[in-house]
C-alpha cells in the first residue's frame, strides 16, 4: 500500500496551471527525484505532499500514523538558537509527550502516552540528538546565526534525522554544499531506510540516489522508473518517435489550398488575370443558368483561406460575390 497518494490535484497561480489533474503515489522504500524546469511548481507539489499547503482541488491520502518531515531550500531557525536546540526541534513531539507523561496530569491516558513515546523513541531523544550531531560533524554549542549556508543545511538535515520520519521530503538538498558534503549526503540517503522524495537539478546526485524519476512539465506529472540514465534513454526514444510521426504527417487541407493560390500568384500577372477572368466567367454562366460543365468548372477553382495572398483573396472574394448575387 502506498504511503502517500495524491489524486487529480489542481493548482494554479493566476492563469498559470502548476498542477493540472496531477496524480502521484509514494511507496515504502522508494527514493524518488522530482525534476522539471524552474517555476513549474515542484516546491509547491512537495509542500502539498508534506501537508504544509493545500491544492485548489484534488485528494491527498496519507497512511494513518505516517510521519513526514520536510526540509526547505532555505531552512529557518530561531535567531538565538544553538545547533543542539535547532536539531532538537526534530524530536519536538517526543519531547512534549515525555514532559506531559512526567507531569501525570489528571485526565491523561498514561498508557496511550507511553505507547506513543515508545513509537517515537522519545525516552532517549537527547542521546539521539547528540549522536546525530556527532555523525554530521556539528558542534551543538555553536549559535546557528554564525553558521554558513552549507552548515545550516546540515543542521536542517540533523533535524530530519532526529525526527526519524517514515517519509523524508527534501527541496534542493545539495544547495550550499561543497563536493565533499554532497558525497556525504549522497551516501547518507542511499542508506536511508524510509521513503524519500527530493527536488534537485544535480544530475550526478539524482543518478546516484534516485530509484525513480518523476518530471513535472506544464502541470503534467510523468513517471520514469530507474535512475537518471534510464530516464534520459526513455526521453530520447520518445522524442525520436515524436519526430518520426511528425515527418510522416500528411499535408493539411488548408496548406494545399494556400499552395495552390501561391502557385497562381507566382505565375505572373497573366496567370492571375486568367484566374480572375475564369472565375468571373463561371459566375456569369451560373447566373444565366449555364450548363453543368460551367458550374463544375466553378467548383474546381481552389478556394484560398483567410490571410492568404491578398491578390488571390480578392479574386476569390470577387467570384464569391458574383455567385452570391446570382
Amino acid at each position: 500500500m502506498a504511503l502517500i497518494t495524491l489524486s487529480n490535484a489542481h493548482l494554479a497561480f493566476g492563469h498559470v496551471a502548476l498542477l493540472d489533474g496531477t496524480s502521484f503515489s509514494l511507496d515504502a522504500g522508494e527514493r524518488v527525484a522530482l525534476i522539471g524546469r524552474n517555476g513549474t511548481g515542484k516546491s509547491s507539489l512537495l509542500k502539498i505532499l508534506a501537508g504544509l499547503e493545500r491544492a485548489d482541488d484534488g485528494v491527498l491520502q496519507v497512511q494513518q500514523g505516517l510521519r513526514r518531515f520536510y526540509v526547505p531550500q532555505e531552512p529557518l531557525f530561531e535567531a538565538e538558537a544553538t545547533v543542539f536546540e535547532a536539531a532538537s526541534e526534530g524530536a519536538a513531539e517526543a519531547r512534549k509527550l515525555r514532559e506531559r507523561y512526567e507531569q501525570h496530569l489528571p485526565g491523561d491516558d498514561l498508557d496511550a502516552l507511553q505507547t506513543r513515546i515508545e513509537h517515537l523513541d522519545g525516552w532517549m531523544w537527547e542521546q539521539r540528538v547528540v549522536e546525530t550531531l556527532q555523525r554530521l560533524h556539528l558542534d551543538g554549542d555553536k549559535p546557528v546565526a554564525a553558521l554558513s549556508g552549507g552548515t545550516r543545511k546540515r543542521v536542517a538535515l540533523a533535524q530530519a534525522l532526529v525526527a526519524h520520519p517514515d517519509v523524508l521530503l527534501l527541496d534542493e538538498p545539495t544547495n550550499h554544499l561543497d563536493l565533499d558534503a554532497i558525497e556525504w549526503l549522497q551516501g547518507l540517503l542511499i542508506q536511508w531506510t524510509g521513503a524519500l522524495l527530493f527536488v534537485s537539478h544535480d544530475r550526478a546526485f539524482i543518478g546516484a540516489v534516485a530509484t525513480r524519476i518523476i518530471e513535472l512539465d506544464r502541470g503534467v506529472l510523468r513517471s520514469y522508473p530507474g535512475n537518471y540514465a534510464a530516464y534520459e534513454m526513455t526521453k530520447a526514444r520518445a522524442l525520436a518517435s515524436a519526430s518520426d510521426s511528425s515527418s510522416r504527417a500528411p499535408t493539411s487541407c488548408w496548406r494545399r489550398k494556400r499552395s495552390g493560390c501561391a502557385r497562381v500568384w507566382r505565375r505572373g500577372a497573366r496567370a492571375r488575370s486568367a484566374a480572375w477572368c475564369g472565375s468571373n466567367a463561371c459566375a456569369h454562366s451560373a447566373r444565366r443558368g449555364a450548363s453543368r460543365s460551367a458550374r463544375c468548372a466553378w467548383r474546381s477553382i481552389p478556394a484560398c483561406p483567410a490571410a492568404s495572398w491578398s491578390p488571390c483573396s480578392r479574386t476569390c472574394r470577387s467570384a464569391s460575390m458574383s455567385r452570391a448575387r446570382g
